[in-house]
């Protein structure tokens, strides 16, 4: 779209009110942007874990899986878009996360050979959610 387009020049409210929306849509391309990036990003990160796997066995790929460098990518990414103080904040929920996250392995690892992957997953999703509940609960 082009300014041009937008603006009206026919009273100053109706020039004021079409600039607010340029500005708007021009947000919404960069927010458009920055998640485009966001998904760039996470895709290299899986696909480098995928590679990993194939080349020096699946436990090299879970180990670079669950490794700080995603965590590292996403709080950075976090700070570029909203600045310090969300990616602090994010960092907790991180945290609470992770933790939550080794209940899940733990859970997924003991459920898989004796259940199957769908029933595998589900129960340790459930166990998942449970602990990120109950952390969530208990931490400041």
């Amino acid at each position: 779209m082009k300014i041009k387009k937008l603006v009206k020049v026919s009273s100053r409210r109706s020039l004021k009110l079409n600039i607010e929306n340029y500005w708007e849509v021009l947000k919404m391309k960069l927010n458009m942007r920055y998640v485009l990036f966001d998904f760039v990003v996470g895709g290299i990160l899986v696909a480098g874990a995928l590679l990993v796997a194939s080349i020096l066995g699946p436990t090299a790929g879970g180990i670079l899986a669950g490794a700080p460098i995603r965590t590292a990518a996403v709080i950075f990414l976090e700070y570029l878009h909203r600045g310090l103080d969300s990616a602090a904040e994010l960092t907790r929920g991180v945290v609470l996360a992770m933790i939550s996250n080794v209940f899940f392995a733990i859970s997924l690892y003991l459920t898989l050979p004796r259940f199957g992957i769908a029933v595998g997953f589900l129960a340790a999703t459930m166990v998942f959610v449970t602990a990120v509940l109950l952390l969530t609960s208990l931490a400041p």
